[in-house]
Parts: structure tokens; sequence; C-alpha cells
């Protein structure tokens, strides 16, 4: 009986075939998945985490540079976006978290990305530039040696002292 027939009488039988399961290469060994599961867990941080829900109670749903437009403060997936670190977050990482270390811009008008990614002098036209100022007076002394040396932390100096 060849093998075609043999085939042919499984089939007719009503009996499956077996099929062999098809064996895939893991993408990501298993050692390195808990490796990088790890890591992740290092790096997630709660103390952000719980800034931004205690900010959140404080925003007030209006944009403060003086537009007016509504923030997404009631919005769970975007009020993160709406709190505008004064000092970035990612060079000033001692005050990051800090309670005073932000104001409340809108996100889709603009108003966040205009605060972060124009210069610096146009935060002068900004309706709160007086409680900026009063906050930097407030950080500045809690900031360390290498964050003082940053060309940010003297562009904002320079920019607050100049007459």
């Amino acid at each position: 009986m060849s093998y075609l027939d043999e085939r042919r009488a499984f089939i007719a039988a009503g009996r499956p075939l077996k099929q062999k399961k098809p064996y895939q290469i893991k993408k990501v060994s298993d050692k390195r998945a808990a490796k990088i599961k790890e890591e992740q867990k290092a790096n997630s941080d709660d103390s952000m985490d719980k800034f931004f829900e205690k900010m959140r109670k404080r925003m007030t749903g209006v944009c403060q540079c003086g537009c007016g437009t509504k923030t997404q403060k009631d919005d769970d997936t975007f009020y993160r976006n709406c709190i505008c670190h004064i000092f970035p977050k990612r060079i000033f990482k001692s005050i990051a978290t800090h309670e005073l270390n932000w104001v409340e811009r809108a996100f889709w008008g603009g108003c966040h990305s205009q605060m972060d990614d124009t210069s610096i002098e146009r935060w002068k036209n900004f309706a709160d530039w007086e409680d900026i100022k009063e906050r930097f007076h407030i950080l500045a002394p809690l900031l360390t040696d290498e964050e003082r040396a940053s060309k940010f932390y003297h562009n904002l100096e320079n920019l607050i002292y100049k007459p």
C-alpha cells in the first residue's frame, strides 16, 4: 500500500490526520523578556504618576497663557499633556515632580507645544509670566549645580533678571 493509498484510507474513515504544530522561534528569549520586564518595572516612575494626579486636582480647565482655550482637564487620556513643566523634567530631575514646576496649557490648541518648542523670549508675552517668575525664584535654590549650569537655566535666568 502506497502513501497515497494510506492517506485516502484515513480520510475515508473520517479520522483526521495528525497535523504538526508549526514551531515558531520566539522574537525575544525568555531570559531577555524577563530582563526587559525588570527594566520596565525599575523605570516605571510612580512619583511622576502621582505628580500628574495631584496636579490634575489643581487644574482650572482653562489655558493660563491668556488665550482662554479649554484644556483637557476632564479627559482621562490627555490631561497629562496640559501640565507643562516650567523647568523641563528630562533636564531638571531634582524638581521634576515639584508642585510648583508646572503651568496649565491647552494641548490641542498648541499652547503647550508653543511653550516647549519656541524661543524662551516669547514667555514674556504669556498672561501668567509673573507667576512663572515667582515660581522660578522659589525653585531655583532647589536645583543642583549641574542643573544650574544648563543653557536653559541661564536663558531663563537672563530673561527674568533682564530689565
